[in-house]
């Protein structure tokens, strides 16, 4: 029976429509990533042997630049969305501003090798590196959040079969993130608690939507899952900030990022998927966004690319969800 679920935190509806679906294990695809690509590529811009094909912003381990001995490399994305333009304003009746901000792309070395076969460290380093960006863009004035986000396959916007992250800097908060920040700091000040830690709780009592968890991260489906295979991994201690994340906590995730990731990898036949970061704006306070650390409780999101929006979904706003997440967990599990 089709059942609507609502999000606690945004109070946004998804439809669970079960008698949509298809079997767990046939939402499997054509494989995103081709099996038989080569460690380096020559004629991929991204690989080792065409530094010099790309301006550089930093590299892990640190070496000369245009050497080939690295294990990622962040440079600016030659198709920037936003730019280092002046700030400025315009209202009248449209209100509209300059597209300033920063784009960054994350590069790791292998042009063979997506997150789900690359190893802990490859990731836990990666790890690192969005810490030390969020924190060096967090000192430009002018900007008010970043949003770091993966794009694994064509059909999740994968424009390069490369392996590759994306960081997106932007001078206002985007509105999904407010929403969610809202729902945050209204459900704190009605009940004293973060919502996300109450979520948690509640998870690990019902636990049929829980993939698995560690000592520091627990991995689960969403409620309201907006798409088969939707997954959240959240860190236990209450933390609003990603980049005050411990050492041993990125340890940690990169170890959890790469269980889920492989899990998806074998039983759906490496699905097309993104992932993004969700943490808290910059302390640069606007009259649009509440701040409230202790309301809020950064996370990452994995989300498939199994489902087509159509009529009903733009009309209306209102994912359709074909597996419900405690179908899908079963599946993974």
């Amino acid at each position: 029976m089709s059942q609507f679920r609502q999000n606690p935190i945004s109070k946004h509806w998804v439809l669970i429509a079960p008698n949509r679906s298809k079997r767990p294990e046939e939402f499997g695809t054509t494989a995103a990533t081709d099996l038989d690509l080569p460690e380096i590529d020559k004629t991929c811009a991204f690989c080792p042997g065409n530094e010099s094909l790309n301006l550089e912003i930093d590299r892990f381990p640190h070496s000369p630049k245009n050497s080939t001995d690295w294990l990622i490399r962040i440079i600016p994305n030659k198709y920037e969305i936003l730019a280092h333009v002046p700030v400025s304003k315009h209202a009248e009746f449209y209100v509209n501003r300059s597209g300033s901000g920063d784009n960054e792309v994350v590069i790791t070395r292998k042009h063979n090798e997506p997150v789900a076969l690359q190893s802990v460290q490859t990731i836990e380093q990666t790890m690192h590196v969005f810490k030390n960006r969020i924190l060096d863009l967090s000192l430009r004035e002018h900007l008010a959040y970043v949003q770091i986000f993966h794009n694994h396959g064509r059909d999740a916007g994968a424009s390069l079969i490369h392996p590759h992250h994306q960081i997106i800097a932007t001078p206002i908060i985007p509105p999904g993130i407010h929403d969610e920040i809202s729902g945050c700091y209204y459900h704190r000040q009605n009940t004293g608690n973060c919502i996300y830690c109450e979520i948690i709780d509640e998870e690990r009592t019902q636990r049929e939507r829980v993939l698995f968890e560690t000592d520091l991260f627990i991995v689960f489906a969403p409620y309201a899952s907006r798409t088969p295979f939707e997954m959240w991994i959240l860190p236990k201690r209450h933390s609003s900030n990603f980049e005050e994340s411990t050492d041993e906590e990125l340890a940690g995730l990169a170890q959890v990022l790469k269980t889920t990731s492989e899990k998806l990898y074998v039983k759906l036949n490496d699905p097309p998927l993104n992932f993004y970061l969700h943490t808290m704006p910059f302390e640069h306070p606007t009259k649009h966004t509440v701040y409230d650390k202790k309301a809020y409780h950064w996370h990452i999101t994995v989300f498939t690319r199994l489902t087509i929006w159509a009529g009903f979904e733009y009309s209306t706003g209102i994912p359709i969800n074909p597996l419900s997440p405690e179908d899908a967990v079963a599946f993974l599990k």
